[in-house]
This record gives structure tokens, sequence and C-alpha cells, in this order.
């Protein structure tokens, strides 16, 4: 019995802990909205990934790179791009 409830307090305590660090934290807000008929580039589809690297003229590396930097938006990754 009591190494349930030393258990339990442990659980207790780490749950505390992790709302009181999450109440802390500062909420993420993107910058603008997302267009959601703006093209997007799909990473994990090879067709996509194919499609874009012919029209941006970039291997799949580079195209990669920029979609982790600037997200999967395809006129942020033109952008990026095109300031390297």
């Amino acid at each position: 019995m009591t190494w349930f409830l030393i258990a339990l307090l442990v659980a207790l305590g780490g749950i505390f802990v992790a709302w009181k660090r999450g109440k802390d934290m500062p909420m993420v807000v993107p910058k603008k909205p997302l267009d959601p008929d703006a093209p997007r580039i799909n990473v994990n589809d090879p067709k996509d990934v194919e499609r874009w690297t012919k029209e941006l003229k970039v291997d799949e590396y580079d195209l990669k790179g920029a979609v982790q930097e600037e997200g999967a938006s395809a006129d942020a990754v033109r952008k990026n791009l095109r300031d390297k």
C-alpha cells in the first residue's frame, strides 16, 4: 500500500510540474495566416518533390532544406531559394 501511495505522489508531482512548465511557455502565434489556396510542397511525396525541383531548378536536398527552414509554402520556399 505504501508503494502505491509513493508512486501516486510521484505521478501527481510530475503532472503538476508539466502543467506548470506548459503554463509559463508563451503561445506561438503565426506571423500571418496561411492561405489555404496557396500551393504547398509535400516533401514526403516523390512526385511532388520531382515537380518542384524541376520548377524551381534546384536539387532535392536544397528543396527539402528550404522547406525545413520556411515551411511548406511554395512562395516562401521560392523566396528562400532566390535569396541564397
